[in-house]
């Protein structure tokens, strides 16, 4: 443990809780407030008017001990958690992404227009060409170099003035034995600096080498838009990427965090490490990628750093916006959600709150007791610890609640990171869906075979192989296929969709597919069940094939995403998972529509086709945009995170194609249920400060009042010794009397402890908040207590107020004896305080106790 200002903090805060304001202002409010404690406890000592307060000084400083060390604790995980999720997301976006260039590679370099050209067919330019419009479709290059088998360049898209190259690149991708080569370095054939490159050898149909093909990415475009989209407005975070001897490759700032940095203890995953950089502090996490179909990535760590001095200054208020009061309210109280610590923490602030009103309670009835009713400074010490009592009380209430919304908020913000990046990836791979069949429409040989009268058997077969080629390495598709301009099928990759060959196809897409007039046009089916997905629901992406003179269409390629485990992947992926790599139990992730159907679901009560019940906040997100809820779901709770699709590139975003689809997570919170929300107890004293005054007369006496089952019932003053808690208390064994609780030794002898609730209902079930015992004389003995639920203020009443009930309803088993006209608990505009008579209770059980003098008793003995 460490002193932070004379608290003690665990060892993880120090040195980063000074920039926790939150945390800071409830140290610094609750330092006064014990300042104010230790004044109020030496007046009382020093005048002997007002009740010892070391239990409640030493309880109060345990409790803001532990309150700060809580707040502290999940401010700080609440950060890590926030700058995890942005990093992590960022690592993983790029591994998808670099997943679908390893294909590109290995399908362009088979090229029939790029194998033919390097075998000496057409000019240079009519390549380059083409190397533009698959550029204009797959946005991600910003280069195309294909190269002889001498190292001469060929033909490339970017301006160079270089002509050929010996980079080992060329040898390592002739020889290698994998599908691709994957390299990141500099490279003489590319301007100054570090390039990430795809490259792959080109063949003749015989396996001879005819060249290399290399495929320069935009790995500085592609994660300015990463980062851009895991940072927010104000948002101080710093995201990079590091490669394996923890060089800086990408960096969200190239002032702040250039590229080419070198951080040697960022090479392992850290997880809320303080990292000193250029003369300041940060709060970092680092992490690898997940792999994503058998695909590790690069080997590179995604990294997130956040100033010191602003890791902690995030507002909640807008997270929590959305969120129903009584469902927060449920959830904080929920015992699976917080720590036992956690839970313990309102419990010792309720316990300190009655122990501060049994202290006051006791201190005024002492004055009572030894004639001190008109002692003004004894009563205003007393007020004023009330009074601090009170802001006590607000200061851990405000500091509780605190605690509980910054638990939740980092649950739904989990939510919320979980959603985005679940659509983000559907976004990017439906980028990509839409790239490969505008791409694969331009194939040349397609494009001869639709522009005949009617394909013969080789022509066919010549289709089929491409298109079985093509699918062989993009496996995200169910089928391939290749239709003519009357939508007839002419092949097909998927062996077991051979029957379709031969027929039409009647969907409403392909008229729209038939009618683009542009190679850059794509057209895609609503995400439902279609017969070419053996009526399950997917996405048909498809796009115009074109004669070879570019005059007319001449059919169309329609490519059948395998929806099914490719959607459920997607969901799964952006799931919470288990020690097992499981996903984590009861959560759920959906996609859905923005009337609440449900596209893909991974929870069965959710399925494809049914709905999901959306707020109103939810189907009303716009592109890009999200929320946070607090959801009741077949009597559980749920932390809801919902993002609206944002389109990824051009990709929705200018291409003029609208598909609104929503992803939802969902976290379990826990089980509703009967009495979710407790009650909590707080005396009036604490609540309201100074008792009353009733009546103007000068004959007055004091009521010690108290609560029992939603009555408001008193005594008079001086027939109360003191209010003491339940601990001791032993029930009494066997025998029939449900009117005894049990016993308790009272300095030093046994008194019997009443249920009053009992006594005042007969038959009435055992109280279970009663928690206060008030300690009364009878006879002038010390003999028994009453279980009350809370204690009351003290009034002074003029005796003339005190209405006498001997008329209405007098016998001997009455216990009230008066009521006081015009005086009513705090929003209770009906009942009014009951006065009781303490030897009553003892005709009531029979009272054995012997009166030890012949004093005179305060009670009201004249009102009965």
């Amino acid at each position: 443990m460490a002193i932070y200002k004379g608290i003690e903090i665990d060892e993880s805060l120090a040195g980063i809780i000074r920039h926790m304001q939150g945390v800071e202002d409830y140290r610094e409010g609750l330092g006064n407030l014990q300042g104010a404690w230790d004044i109020l406890s030496l007046l009382g000592q020093l005048t002997g008017s007002a009740t010892e307060m070391s239990k409640t000084r030493e309880a109060f400083q345990r409790l803001t001990g532990d309150l700060l060390n809580h707040l502290g604790q999940e401010t700080r995980r609440k950060a890590v958690a926030d700058l995890r999720a942005k990093t992590q997301s960022s690592i993983d976006i790029l591994v998808r992404n670099l997943f679908e260039r390893t294909a590109d590679i290995g399908f362009l370099s088979a090229d029939d227009d790029i194998r033919e050209f390097l075998l000496g067919s057409g000019p240079r330019d009519l390549m380059e060409n083409r190397f533009r419009e698959y550029v204009a479709k797959y946005s991600v290059y910003s280069d195309i170099v294909l190269f002889a088998a001498d190292g001469r360049i060929a033909a490339r898209l970017s301006q160079h003035p270089a002509t050929d190259s010996q980079h080992p690149l060329l040898a390592e991708a002739r020889s290698t034995t994998a599908a691709y080569v994957e390299y990141f370095g500099q490279a003489d054939f590319l301007p100054a600096g570090q390039h990430l490159l795809y490259a792959y050898r080109v063949t003749d149909g015989d396996g001879g080498f005819l060249g290399v093909l290399a495929l320069n990415f935009r790995l500085d475009d592609e994660m300015a838009g990463v980062f851009g989209k895991q940072i927010g407005d104000g948002d101080f975070t710093l995201l990079a990427t590091l490669d394996a001897d923890g060089r800086v490759v990408a960096s969200s700032s190239s002032i702040q965090l250039p590229v080419g940095t070198r951080l040697e203890q960022c090479r392992k995953p850290t997880n809320g490490a303080l990292l000193h950089l250029a003369g300041r502090q940060y709060l970092a996490v680092s992490c690898p990628a997940h792999s994503y179909q058998g695909y590790p990535g690069p080997g590179w760590l995604g990294l997130g750093l956040v100033p010191i001095e602003f890791a902690f200054a995030h507002n909640d208020s807008a997270l929590l916006s959305n969120v129903d009061g009584n469902a927060l309210a449920a959830v904080t109280q929920h015992p699976t959600l917080f720590s036992e610590a956690l839970r313990r923490i309102p419990e010792q602030a309720e316990a300190i709150q009655e122990d501060l009103n049994r202290s006051v309670w006791n201190g005024s009835v002492r004055q009572v007791d030894n004639g001190q009713t008109s002692n003004a400074f004894a009563k205003t010490l007393l007020w004023e610890i009330a009074d601090t009592g009170r802001k006590t009380q607000a200061v851990f209430e405000q500091s509780i609640g605190n605690l509980h919304e910054t638990v939740v908020a980092a649950l739904l913000q989990n939510a919320v990171s979980r959603a985005s990046f679940a659509i983000d990836v559907m976004d990017r791979n439906l980028y990509e869906r839409a790239n490969d069949c505008r791409w694969w429409a331009l194939n040349a040989t397609f494009r001869r075979v639709l522009s005949g009268s009617s394909p013969d058997t080789d022509e066919r077969a010549r289709c089929t192989g491409i298109l079985r080629y093509i699918n062989g390495l993009y496996t995200v598709y169910d089928n391939l296929i290749l239709f003519g301009a009357q939508g007839q099928v002419i092949a097909v990759s998927n062996p077991e969709a051979g029957a379709l060959v031969g027929g039409h196809l009647n969907e409403e897409w392909v008229g729209r597919c038939l009618a683009l007039n542009s190679t850059q046009g794509y057209v895609f089916s609503p995400f439902a069940p279609s017969p070419l997905y053996g009526n399950r629901p997917t996405y048909v992406y498809s796009a115009a094939v074109r004669a070879p003179d570019d005059s007319h269409v001449v059919g169309g390629i329609a490519i059948v995403f395998d929806g099914l485990p490719q959607i459920s992947a997607m969901l799964n992926d952006a799931l919470p998972h288990d020690a097992n790599g499981q996903p984590a139990k009861e959560s759920m992730a959906l996609f859905l529509q923005r009337d609440g159907k449900v596209l893909a679901s991974t929870d069965e009560r959710y399925p494809a086709g049914g709905n999901f019940p959306l707020s109103g906040v939810q189907s009303h997100l716009q592109h890009g945009e999200f929320s946070a809820d607090i959801v009741l779901l077949d009597g559980s709770y749920y932390a809801l995170g919902a993002a609206m699709s944002a389109g990824y590139r051009e990709y929705k975003t200018s291409d003029g194609q609208i598909d609104e689809v929503l992803a939802v997570i969902l976290l379990p919170l826990g089980q509703a249920t009967g009495s979710q929300i407790s009650e909590r107890r707080s005396g009036s004293i604490a609540a309201s400060g100074r008792s009353r005054r009733v009546g103007s007369g000068n004959d007055v006496v004091e009521i010690a009042t108290f609560y029992v089952g939603g009555q408001w019932l008193g005594l008079p003053a001086g027939d109360v010794v003191e209010a003491t808690g339940t601990d001791g208390m032993t029930p009494i064994l066997g025998g029939n009397n449900d009117l005894v609780a049990g016993v308790k030794m009272y300095h030093g002898k046994l008194i019997a402890i009443l249920y009053l609730q009992r006594l005042l209902t007969p038959g009435a079930p055992i109280p279970e908040k009663a928690r206060q015992i008030v300690v009364v004389r009878t006879r002038n003995k010390t003999c028994m207590g009453l279980l009350v639920d809370e204690l009351g203020e003290i009034p002074e009443v003029a005796r003339e107020e005190i209405q006498s009930i001997s008329h209405v309803a007098y016998n001997s088993d009455t216990l009230t004896i008066g009521v006081v006209d015009g005086m009513r608990r705090a929003g209770d505009r009906q009942g009014m305080l009951s006065v009781l008579a303490p030897e009553r209770f003892c005709h009531r059980i029979n009272c054995r106790c012997p009166p030890e003098s012949d004093g005179t008793l305060v009670a009201l003995g004249d009102l009965s």
